[in-house]
């Protein structure tokens, strides 16, 4: 029978609850309903509360079920009745509410009984049981009546009210933080806190008396309680504009991005009369209603509208606000006043020193809150007490007496008062708690952390605790209390088990009900600071101090473990790899049914814990843990989460902060790898979830560790057969990613990424510790991006643009923010955020300055005017009330931001354009450079030029930044230079900073002073050690090739650079060579040349290489190298003769000189007639003529034996001749000139055969004829080779257009089905080329012998020329076709801009950006082979995608 009461009590309870949450959940987001959200919240606490009772169950259940029904009845009345609601319909909520907090009361006290007070209170509790039923039948009745009224009379208003009101339907897209409204807050009792609410009251209402009245006191005083107060009777006399109260327990209450929202709609509910003020707002406001800056919402919603009325606006905890918001928000009232000149605002606080000194001078003078010795304090709490113990004195379980002693030893402090109440509330046996609470010799009362020990204390030593361990650090309650200190959101209960591996969360924080509060979702939060601050602080906590980052230590060993128990492949049960994560249509549903909010606060903030748990030495259990979770994969799973719930950028920056943290070797390692993956795979990871599998394993570098743990689990994916790396690329010295002129830099304010604007229209976002470019560029602007710009948070990037346009960008996903920002009639040459965040200024080649809304893009003011020519940089002052600009017309000007006129006279000194200027970090110097090659030093107050220029530099500087601290300048110059200078003397600091092969266009210098980061026109990006000088990163593995051959077999490649090196190559595998030259004291490159190595040649028989750089050097296996002495001045070609006996070598000396190979000793003398520089000679296949190409434009025929000129010079060319090649059959010669020309001579006559060969756009640096002499390939600096009918001079099909850079270099095979090219962009290529009976024919995707060739079709010229006529060709080194990086079923794909390999709109795989180019021209054999464009080939064998690729795991 018992067992069936119980059942039937926890049915009604159950069923009631379930109407009950659903009224809950219409109230938070019907904005009609929302007066209820507090009623409603009380009625679900009492049923759950109903449900432990062990007495009276079923009449609990039926007073339980009666509510339920009241509240939906309230709801569905409620809900008929237009808001504004009335003054007294809101009052009867209030007097609802609190009759609901009396019954809950009495419902805790049931549960909480022991048996013997459960026997002993059977009769009583079932007799009140019945009186609070009619109790509330009668209150419930008060409150339907004045529904009913209100309904009744807004029926009568509605015609007048729709010409008052206007159309209000914009309201509704307003998003007000209701939990910011006060609604948890009680207001004073009555006839408490006269002394201190009257003279509020009596300011409130005097026109005369300050706008603002800011009331502070310390913790604990009440503040809260009055500004309820005063709240709500300000909104019953129809004074209330609106009010916010700041939450530290509330994350989103914290800050100021729901402040105008939330006021603007209490003004639309308030005042009804203002509505279509609001509603004009926000019309004006339109789409960027929600991304518009803070500043201009409050204008246009919050205070245009109340210009012209007498209202009041409560702000209450601003110290709970964040500084910096609080800063912000401050200082905007405060400048708005004026614009409303009837407005009144009150804000309480605690007297935190930032507020103080912005609001000092409107503190109030009334009395102190907490002041003992003040009798109307002692009174008013003295009110408090007997109000709250009046229920439990009336049931007569306390005495009278006993609480007017309570009243005494409470009277310092509301907090200790309230606290108090409710511990004697919670108790099952109130008068034996407060007979302990006012125990003299205890005295448990003399302040509040007294009270919180006492509280702790008889919690820690109660039976119904237990303790786990000896240890207090492991005892349930403390680790309860550490867990709700040290969490970084508010916990849920179930949270707190899951991450404690506990289940008794609830009946803890039950205990502790005084001082924690449990919300209407189970999130448990602190109910007030104070309690925080006595556990945090250990004199006063004693045993139950909570050291923080031991808390932290083992908040991070729970999250640790939780992911260890409940991540898994496929957490959200993910169908298809074709879907991205923006694209599931369910997602929201499946997080939250498959992801715990323990497994969620765990995967998002296990790195924060381990971060803030930082000692003296690392924890070896969190590293064990870690190290687990690494070894078994989990960690691809914690990917999962993240990339789910989008923190991918969250967890990057999380990772580079702990990977500073101290820690193992082994960890760090991980930590490491575990960071590269995710920047190197953030695109893929952060839009579709099973592409961590699908895509990313598959090109993570074969040594990574995460690459070896995921093999092993996750074997069916595709593979990478050719082109995956071995390692994670080191941090280079150059940073490469751009294809045209780096132009701008920019550093954010934590030092993490840099970003980089470029002539190719892009901007990029790179990784600092790594150089790695981070996602994808943004793309957007039409043309060169001149100026890039971090937000002081870091979330955003602008960019000026020569397209006339400032764009906004979002850090974390690259996309724009809005509009493009138009108003500049010119293009945009720099871009600048204030300090404080709220402005970008901008520069212009229209003349002017721009100022606009860092937060919505709107424009503010006109144009700043007073340049007469183009204005190239702007820069605000620390303090952003003043802007600098220099110009084109050499001057500088400074700006007050705020009205946008010149502060002063023009700043005259320099005789050139101005292209940078700087403030120093204090605000009072200005640093500039210009065109004249100096860099100026200014008083930004006077305008006065401090010291002498500042002179080094021997070109146009572009760019000046100040170091942090001030003591430094950094310039960069067009002279490809950075010189660092002391801002005091002006004296340079060291030798200029070199490296750039081109203009630095920008400099700046990183958040701490130690690095500079710089752009230059020569495409890269730098970083520098600011202390020595001194470039960071690796050098490039890659040197600038000037010359390429073939070894007679055609098994090797020598090379030649411009970093002093010669190298061989395997032509089947692309790798170096050392073999053949084991015997030299070199490795594998030869390095002996100081100066670059402009040519090199194979001899005949392939054992030896010539070099000619500074010197001529020839490389022997069995002799070991020789230098050649004889040239004064630079050797710019060698050539062996055809049996190998001479070397001949042409001289910037203008002579060739014979050698005899085998001792280095010349032959007669040199051979005289160039009037400049020889850069190429070349040998007759019969070995008895030399030809000679010069800068003086000749070519020149020479008999090899005596030296003599065979005729007169070949003329014909208007340029320098780069290169000179003889025909196979010595009747021709093909020569390529400066002029962009390739010319035919006949050897004999010495004549021009034909017309020049037209079609380069650069010079032609490089001709050879193939070995049957039908074709001469050429390379030119415009960056193509071309392929050329030797006897008609017609270009054989379109360019080859693959190298980035020069082509210096190019050569046949001896076969002729290959050709070389050496390129100045550190690239070797191996083309391909079959022919067949009439000729070369269609390149073939081939990858020479780096592996099975792949079924291809071969186009010969036979087969062509009879569909397409004699004379043409194919396209010869165009894309390849995309079959070869298509799996399976899928023949017709495309590799998008964004790595994306797609197939009728399905996205397949994503490719890393150093494997684009080698997917799509993987038939090019590219030396070397670890470059950014390697050949990449991909083996689909195991690959599973779409709705197959969970299959991916074994």
């Amino acid at each position: 029978m018992a067992a069936k009461t119980g059942s039937r009590h926890l049915e009604i309870v159950d069923a009631a609850l379930l109407g009950a949450k659903v009224v809950k959940d219409a109230s938070e987001v019907v904005p009609v309903l929302a007066p209820l959200k507090g009623a409603v919240g009380i009625v679900i606490t009492i049923l759950e509360t109903i449900r432990g009772v062990k007495t009276n169950k079923e009449d609990w259940a039926t007073l339980g079920k009666h509510l339920s029904i009241q509240i939906k009845g309230i709801q569905e009345d409620l809900s008929r009745c237009p808001i504004p609601h009335s003054t007294t319909l809101l009052l009867a909520v209030n007097r609802y509410e609190q009759k609901l907090e009396e019954i809950l009361a009495r419902v805790r006290l049931s549960a909480s009984c022991g048996w013997v007070e459960r026997h002993r209170r059977y009769r009583t509790d079932k007799e009140e049981i019945v009186e609070l039923n009619r109790d509330m039948e009668i209150t419930w009745k008060d409150f339907m009546r004045e529904i009913a009224i209100q309904t009744h009379e807004i029926a009568h208003r509605v015609e007048l009210s729709v010409d008052v009101i206007g159309d209000n339907s914009h309201i509704n897209k307003l998003v007000p933080l209701l939990s910011a409204t006060g609604e948890d807050h009680n207001p004073c009792l009555d006839g408490t806190r006269t002394t201190v609410l009257k003279p509020i009251r009596q300011w409130a209402d005097d026109p005369s008396a300050s706008q603002l009245w800011w009331l502070t006191d310390v913790a604990g005083a009440g503040k809260s309680t009055i500004a309820k107060q005063l709240s709500t009777e300000w909104k019953v006399r129809g004074r209330l504009g609106g009010c916010f109260f700041f939450d530290t327990n509330r994350p989103e209450a914290t800050n100021k991005q729901w402040f105008c929202d939330t006021i603007a709609a209490q003004l639309a509910n308030n005042q009804p009369r203002l509505g279509s003020l609001i509603t004009e707002g926000i019309k004006e406001l339109g789409p960027i209603l929600s991304v518009c800056s803070f500043e201009e919402k409050l204008q246009k919603l919050v205070i245009r509208p109340m210009k012209d009325v007498a209202l009041v606006l409560v702000i209450d905890a601003l110290d709970e606000c964040n500084e910096r918001d609080r800063t912000i928000l401050i200082r905007n009232l405060l400048s708005s006043l004026s614009q409303a000149p009837q407005l009144k605002i009150l804000i309480t606080s605690r007297p935190e020193r930032d507020i103080v000194q912005l609001l000092d001078s409107y503190r109030s003078h009334t009395e102190s809150l907490h002041d003992i010795e003040l009798k109307s304090n002692r009174d008013d709490i003295a009110a408090f007490v007997t109000y709250k113990m009046r229920g439990l004195v009336q049931s007569s379980e306390l005495v009278e007496e006993d609480v007017n002693r309570l009243t005494k030893r409470v009277s310092c402090l509301f907090i200790l008062a309230s606290t108090a109440c409710k511990v004697v509330h919670n108790s099952p046996d109130p008068q034996t708690t407060l007979n302990e609470l006012i125990d003299p010799k205890r005295n448990p009362l003399r302040d509040i952390n007294s009270l919180y020990w006492t509280i702790l204390t008889k919690v820690h030593n109660s039976d119904q605790v237990g303790k786990a361990s000896a240890s207090k650090t492991q005892e349930p309650l403390v680790k309860v209390l550490k867990a709700i200190v040290a969490a970084t959101i508010p916990l849920t209960i179930s949270t707190i088990d899951g991450l404690l591996g506990i289940k008794n969360t609830k009946r803890l924080v039950g205990f502790l009900s005084s001082v924690l509060d449990v919300r209407s979702d189970e999130t448990v939060v602190i109910l007030h600071p104070t309690f925080r601050e006595f556990l945090e602080n250990e004199t006063v906590a004693g045993q139950f101090h909570i050291d923080m980052a031991n808390a932290h230590k083992m908040m991070a060993k729970g999250c640790l473990e939780i992911m260890k128990q409940e991540l898994q492949f496929n957490v959200c049960q993910l169908e298809s790899s074709f879907v991205l994560n923006k694209d599931v249509p369910d997602l929201k549903e499946r997080i939250s049914r498959y992801i715990s909010k323990a497994l969620q606060y765990g995967c998002l903030y296990w790195l924060d814990h381990v971060l803030q748990s930082e000692t003296s030495s690392h924890d070896s259990e969190i590293e064990t843990a870690a190290l687990h979770i690494a070894e078994n994969g989990y960690l691809l799973f914690w990917m999962e989460v993240i990339s789910i719930l989008g923190k991918v950028p969250k967890a990057i920056n999380d990772l580079r902060d702990v990977e500073r943290h101290k820690m193992g070797k082994e960890l760090k390692a991980v930590i490491n790898d575990i960071k590269r993956f995710m920047i190197g795979f953030s695109t893929p990871i952060s839009e579709s979830t099973p592409h961590i599998y699908v895509s990313a394993i598959a090109f993570t570098p074969k040594q990574s560790y995460l690459r070896q743990v995921a093999e092993a689990i996750f074997p069916n994916t595709m593979s990478v057969s050719i082109g995956c790396a071995e390692n994670w690329p080191k941090p280079p010295r150059e940073w490469l990613g751009h294809s045209s002129d780096v132009v701008c830099v920019s550093f954010s304010l934590d030092g993490h990424r840099i970003a980089s604007g470029s002539k190719d229209k892009t901007i990029r976002l790179w990784d600092v510790e790594t150089g790695q470019p981070l996602g994808e560029p943004f793309r957007g602007h039409s043309y060169t991006v001149r100026s890039v710009a971090f937000s002081p948070d870091g979330r955003r990037i602008a960019s000026g643009s020569t397209d006339k346009t400032i764009r906004l960008w979002d850090t974390e996903t690259g996309e724009t923010l809005g509009e493009p920002l138009r108003g500049h009639t010119d293009g945009v040459s720099s871009v600048a955020f204030s300090p404080d965040g709220r402005w970008v200024a901008s520069g212009s080649d229209d003349k002017t300055i721009r100022l606009w809304d860092a937060e919505t893009g709107q424009p503010l003011g006109e144009s700043f005017r007073g340049h007469r020519g183009a204005v190239l940089s702007v820069a605000f002052s620390p303090d952003s009330c003043r802007i600098a600009s220099g110009s084109t017309d050499n001057t500088i000007h400074v700006w007050s931001a705020e009205t946008g006129q010149p502060l002063g006279e023009a700043l005259q000194g320099h005789s050139g354009t101005v292209f940078s200027v700087a403030f120093s970090p204090d605000g009072y110097r200005i640093a500039s450079g210009s065109r004249d090659y100096t860099i100026r030093l200014w008083d930004a107050e006077t305008g006065e030029t401090l010291g002498e220029p500042l002179r080094g530099h021997t070109n146009g500087v572009s760019s000046v930044a100040f170091s942090p601290d001030g003591r430094q300048i950094a310039s960069g110059s067009w002279d490809t230079m950075i010189q660092l200078w002391d801002a005091k003397s002006g004296q340079p600091l060291g030798v200029p900073f070199r490296g750039h092969k081109d203009g630095v266009m920008s400099v700046t210098f990183s958040p701490d002073g130690l690095r500079i980061v710089s752009g230059s026109g020569d495409k890269t990006i730098r970083l520098w050690d600011a202390r020595t000088g001194r470039p960071l990163g690796e050098p490039s593995q890659f040197p600038r090739f000037s010359s390429v051959g073939f070894s007679p077999d055609g098994s090797s490649i020598a090379s030649g650079s411009m970093d002093e090196e010669i190298q061989l190559w395997d032509t089947e595998t692309g790798r170096p060579l050392i073999q053949r030259f084991r015997s030299q004291p070199l490795d594998e490159q030869f390095r002996d040349h100081n100066r670059a190595v402009i040519s090199v040649a194979f001899s005949p028989d392939g054992h030896r290489v010539a070099s000619g750089g500074n010197t001529i050097r020839l490389w022997d296996a069995k002799r070991g190298q020789v230098s050649f002495q004889g040239h004064v001045d630079f050797v710019s070609s060698v050539a062996f003769s055809p049996d190998g006996r001479w070397i001949a070598s042409g001289s910037w000396d203008y002579t060739i000189r014979l050698w005899v190979a085998e001792t280095g000793e010349t032959l007669k003398r040199p051979f005289r007639g160039h009037h400049s520089g020889v850069l190429s000679v070349a040998f007759s296949p019969d070995g008895r003529r030399i030809a000679s190409g010069s800068w003086d434009t000749m070519i020149q025929l020479w008999d090899s034996k005596t030296g003599l000129r065979l005729r007169k010079p070949f003329w014909g060319h208007m340029g320098g001749v780069m290169s000179v090649s003889f025909s196979p059959d010595g009747l021709r010669i093909a020569s390529g000139s400066m002029d962009n020309t390739i010319r035919l001579w006949d050897t004999e006559t010495g004549q021009s055969l034909g017309e020049p060969f037209r079609g380069h756009s650069g010079a032609v640096r490089s001709v050879s004829f193939s070995p049957d002499g039908r074709w001469i390939a050429s390379g030119s600096d415009d960056k193509t080779i071309r392929l050329w009918d030797a006897e008609t001079g017609e270009p054989l099909g379109e360019p080859l257009r693959d190298h980035s850079d020069s082509v210096s270099s190019v050569g046949f095979s001896t076969d002729g089905r290959k050709i070389v090219s050496g390129s100045m962009d550190k690239t070797i290529r191996l083309w391909n080329i079959e022919t067949g009976q009439e000729g070369p024919s269609q390149a073939i995707p081939d990858i020479l012998s780096f592996g099975p060739i792949p079924p291809t079709s071969t186009f010969t010229l036979k087969s062509y020329q009879k569909s397409n006529g004699p004379h043409t060709l194919p396209r010869l080194f165009g894309l390849t076709s995309s079959s070869h990086f298509a799996p399976p079923d899928f023949h017709h794909c495309s590799l998008l801009e964004d790595g994306w390999v797609s197939s009728s709109d399905r996205l397949l795989y994503w490719v890393p950006p150093h494997n684009r180019y080698g997917l799509q021209h993987s038939h090019i054999l590219l030396i070397p082979t670890t470059s950014s464009q390697r050949a990449t080939w991909i083996d689909f064998t195991r690959f599973h995608y779409g709705t197959f690729w969970t299959n991916c795991r074994k």
